[in-house]
Order: C-alpha cells, then sequence, then structure tokens
C-alpha cells in the first residue's frame, strides 16, 4: 500500500474516509488517533473507497496489464495521484509537527 501520512491530500482523504465510514469526527480529534486503530480500520477498507482506488493506482505494475484501455487508465491515475517528489527531512517533519501542534492546542 502507498500512502503517505505527510501528504496533506492522502491525509484528507483518509479523513473522509474515515468520517463517512466510521464516525463524522472533529479533524483535531482525527489527527490525535491512534496509528494502531486507525490502520486496522484504514486496512479493512474496501475497493469501492476511492482512497483505495488511489492507493492501488500508485502501486500498479502498468506494464502487466495486457489490454491497452485498461493500461492508459491506471498510467493516467498513476499519474494524476502521484505524491510529489519533495523531500523533507525527518527533522523539518518534526518541526512542522510541533508548529500545527502549538496553533492546534494538540
Amino acid at each position: 500500500m502507498v500512502f503517505c501520512f505527510a501528504y496533506p491530500s492522502d491525509l484528507e482523504q483518509a479523513y473522509a474516509f474515515y468520517c463517512a465510514r466510521y464516525k463524522d469526527i472533529e479533524w483535531n480529534d482525527f489527527l490525535k488517533l491512534g496509528i494502531s486503530s486507525f490502520m486496522m480500520k484504514f486496512n479493512s477498507m474496501p475497493e469501492s473507497e476511492p482512497l483505495y482506488t488511489i492507493i492501488k493506482s500508485r502501486s500498479m505494475r502498468t506494464s502487466e496489464i495486457k489490454d491497452k484501455d485498461e493500461k492508459r487508465y491506471w498510467n493516467k491515475l498513476k499519474r494524476i495521484n502521484r505524491i510529489p517528489d519533495e523531500y523533507f527531512s525527518s527533522k523539518e517533519i518534526l518541526l512542522d509537527l510541533s508548529r500545527v501542534a502549538k496553533e492546534n492546542k494538540l
């Protein structure tokens, strides 16, 4: 599974999935969820969820698809849902998380 907690778009999609499927909670409460409880729910995501398709498109090996239209479809989704090639050091991520936590009084 290719999912990035540091990528805002993925986090927003995960929040929408969680609220729609389990419990409509505030954004700050969602950010406070423990990783293990979130991952249990996340790993049981049905294929009908839009986030499932996004994640699948990132890990799909399109070179193994024979049908041209299907291959074109997955290549397009792979391109659209690509995680940007940005690199942040662990230190930068921790500083940013700490700033956001202070702003939101987490």
